[in-house]
């Protein structure tokens, strides 16, 4: 391979440069002789000139020479071979006086001695030609067993698998390197061998402790589930008390009038109608409460576009009683419309447990400082398909040691009795899992916030669009 491209160059540019000598050779002698010719044609002296045409029809690449001018026509011939190859060149005789041409000189030479040296470079360069590839094939053979051997251990490489156990290398060879490689590779492929055993072993025993892990933790976290509808039932059951606590006392004094007219033979019709409209005004509102409490432990489980300020107010009307009761005033702030793409009734639970925290935290602050007025704002904003929610109190915030920790399982900053220390992690569960966004928390001057965004660009446009 290196060989053969100067072989083919060589014979390709040898003859034209050959070619080109000879033709330059020509032309340095005649430019030689040129002012004696013409010096001898101007002075009529046509023997001096017949003797310099003959001087170069000696030379042996000349076949002929001729000089054609006013006074003199000269041409001097010798035998050739009329199959070599011929080439002319003429030239101008020019007076050396006048400046002016007196004179046309033809010579006509042969390539038969650079066809000739022509041949014999060719079979120079095909002898190297032939000697390389001599030499090449003597090294072939020679090597042509180690290279069996080499491409052996190459297949057995290549055919390597992660999966499949491999067989050792059988290769004969004398060379030192390659009984090395061979068995080199065959210790590596014990090795692997091996190593795939173990793995397969190890993998076995992996999956059967992710299946047990799975189980323990899918355990785990339907007990925290229960747990946390436990803690909410718990707290709603205290929020019917207090939203129910003010009807009952207006329907008991309403019926002690009543009675109590009854039994003094008061008959007072339009008083009857009156206290009966408070009964039924209050009944209803009361019924209201069921429904609103049975709204939010509906178990909707489908993912649709929702209003998230209708659901906060939702919720807001289950724990008004409470919030009134321990001084805590609420604010919903809505920048602009806002929407948000999840399960509400998830959402409602989210939102039920932010301002059950806020509403602990302020009366924590109430008991250490008289007349404290609690304070929890929630703003919603939407900017382009970014929806930001944040629920921001006056209760103190949380100890900057421990903030990192609020959303772990289990963790509480109350007494054992009075939180689970799961309502934030499921909150934090809902959010980033179930409604893919996220949810944060950090120290503000008076108490600390929690904010909740999330970008529906991210979410699947065309479960998005078939569930709108």
């Amino acid at each position: 391979m290196v060989v053969f491209p100067f072989y083919f160059f060589g014979t390709l540019y040898t003859k034209n440069i050959l070619e080109t000598t000879e033709h330059e050779k020509v032309q340095l002698m005649v430019s030689t002789l040129e002012p004696t010719i013409a010096l001898n044609l101007s002075f009529n002296q046509h023997l001096e000139v017949e003797k310099i045409l003959q001087t170069m029809l000696k030379e042996k690449n000349i076949v002929s020479v001729s000089i054609s001018s006013k006074t003199l026509n000269k041409k001097l011939t010798k035998e050739y071979n009329d199959k070599m190859g011929l080439h002319t060149f003429k030239a101008s005789i020019s007076d050396p006086f006048k400046a002016k041409e007196i004179a046309k000189l033809q010579i006509v030479h042969s390539f038969e001695y650079v066809n000739r040296l022509y041949e014999r470079i060719n079979k120079i360069l095909l002898m190297i030609f032939a000697f390389a590839l001599f030499i090449f094939l003597i090294f072939y053979i020679a090597m042509k067993r180690e290279l069996d051997a080499l491409k052996v251990i190459a297949n057995a490489f290549q055919a390597y698998s992660k999966t499949s156990k491999m067989s050792p290398i059988v290769v004969e060879s004398n060379t030192s390197e390659i009984q090395t490689i061979k068995r080199t590779a065959n210790e590596m492929i014990e090795h692997i061998s091996s190593n795939l055993l173990q793995l397969e072993r190890f993998n076995t025993e992996l999956e059967k402790q992710v299946e047990e892990k799975v189980e323990k933790l899918t355990n785990q976290e339907q007990m925290m589930i229960h747990q946390s509808r436990q803690a909410a039932m718990g707290e709603m059951l205290e929020s019917i008390a207090h939203q129910w606590r003010q009807p009952l006392n207006i329907i008991g004094l309403s019926c002690a009038n009543l009675e109590m007219q009854h039994e003094l033979g008061i008959n007072d019709p339009l008083n009857f109608k009156d206290k009966m409209e408070i009964i039924s005004k209050n009944i209803n509102y009361m019924s209201n409460t069921i429904d609103d409490f049975r709204d939010f432990l509906n178990p909707d489980r489908e993912a649709i576009l929702f209003e998230p300020q209708k659901t906060i107010e939702a919720v807001y009307d289950i724990l008004a009683a409470q919030l009134e009761n321990n001084k805590i005033k609420l604010n919903i702030r809505s920048v602009n419309k806002v929407t948000l793409y999840g399960i509400e009734n998830e959402f409602k639970q989210v939102v039920f447990v932010l301002i059950n925290n806020s509403k602990d935290a302020i009366k924590c602050m109430q008991k250490n400082f008289d007349n404290f007025q609690g304070e929890i704002t929630i703003t919603l904003m939407q900017e382009s398909e970014k929806t930001s929610i944040s629920f921001c109190d006056n209760g103190g915030g949380i100890d900057n040691s421990i903030i990192h920790s609020v959303f772990d399982p289990y963790f509480t900053t109350k007494f054992a009795s009075s939180g689970t220390g799961i309502g934030l992690y499921i909150a934090k569960n809902i959010i980033e899992s179930r409604m893919h966004g996220t949810i944060k928390v950090f120290n503000t001057k008076n108490g600390c916030c929690f904010t909740i965004e999330q970008n529906q660009k991210d979410m699947d446009e065309t479960t998005l669009s078939t569930d709108t």
